[in-house]
C-alpha cells in the first residue's frame, strides 16, 4: 500500500510538470505569433502617402540654386552636388531649343531630369497615375512616394520575366499660370538619383520679379 502511495504522488507531480510546460509553449507561441505579426506590417518600404510636403522642411543644404532664366523658363530649382572621380564639382547643363517645349537638366552621366511645358493642362501627377495603371499587366509598381504634386516609384517586371529594378519620379508645378512636368527618363535610374530629383521637383518655383 506504500509503494501505491508514492507511485499516486509521483503521478501527480508528473500531471503538473506536464500542464505547466504545455501552459509555457502556449504563451510562447502566441508571443512568438505577435512579433511575426508587427513585422510582416512594418516591412517591406514604406509608402509616403501625404497631401503635400512644405517644402521649408526639405533640407536642400547640399544643394545649389540654378535659375533657368537664361533659357526661356521663368523657375529657379536646386540641384545636388556632384563630384567627378578627382573631386572636382560637375556643373550641370540645360539643353533647350527655342520654340520648343522640353528642358534636359543633366549633371555628369547619370542626372538627367526632363522639364516639360503643359501649358493650360492641370493633374498631369493623376494623369500618369493612370498610364501607369495602364501598363499592370507588364510592370509591377510600387509606389514610394505618392503625393498630388509629385510621385516616385519602383519598377520592375512581373516575375519570371527578367529585367531589373528601376525607379522614377514624376512631378508638376505652375510657373506664370502654365502647368511644367518635371520627370525621370522612361528607362528610369538608381534610388539615389531619383531622390536627389524628387528634391528638386520639390525645389522648383516660380522667379519672383524683383521691386523696380
Amino acid at each position: 500500500m506504500l509503494t501505491l502511495h508514492h507511485n499516486s504522488q509521483e503521478l501527480g507531480i508528473c500531471k503538473a510538470l506536464i500542464i505547466k510546460v504545455v501552459q509555457i509553449k502556449k504563451v510562447f507561441f502566441f508571443a512568438s505569433f505577435a512579433v511575426l505579426m508587427l513585422t510582416a506590417c512594418g516591412g517591406g518600404e514604406s509608402t509616403e502617402t501625404t497631401e503635400g510636403t512644405d517644402t521649408s522642411t526639405v533640407d536642400f543644404s547640399d544643394m545649389d540654386e540654378l535659375t533657368l532664366a537664361d533659357q526661356g523658363l521663368n523657375m529657379q530649382i536646386m540641384l545636388p552636388n556632384v563630384a567627378s572621380s578627382t573631386g572636382a564639382s560637375i556643373e550641370p547643363t540645360v539643353e533647350h531649343f527655342d520654340g520648343d517645349y522640353l528642358w534636359d537638366v543633366k549633371i555628369g552621366n547619370q542626372f538627367h531630369l526632363i522639364i516639360e511645358d503643359f501649358g493650360k493642362e492641370k493633374n498631369k501627377v493623376a494623369e500618369e497615375k493612370k498610364r501607369l495603371d495602364g501598363l499592370g499587366k507588364i510592370f509591377v509598381i510600387e509606389y514610394i512616394i505618392d503625393e498630388p504634386k509629385v510621385i516616385m516609384y519602383k519598377r520592375d517586371l512581373h516575375e519570371g520575366q527578367g529585367g531589373k529594378t528601376t525607379y522614377h519620379c514624376y512631378g508638376e508645378t505652375e510657373v506664370d499660370g502654365y502647368t511644367y512636368v518635371l520627370r525621370s527618363q522612361e528607362d528610369g535610374n538608381f534610388r539615389p538619383i531619383i531622390e536627389d530629383m524628387v528634391k528638386t521637383i520639390r525645389s522648383a518655383k516660380q522667379i519672383e520679379k524683383q521691386p523696380a
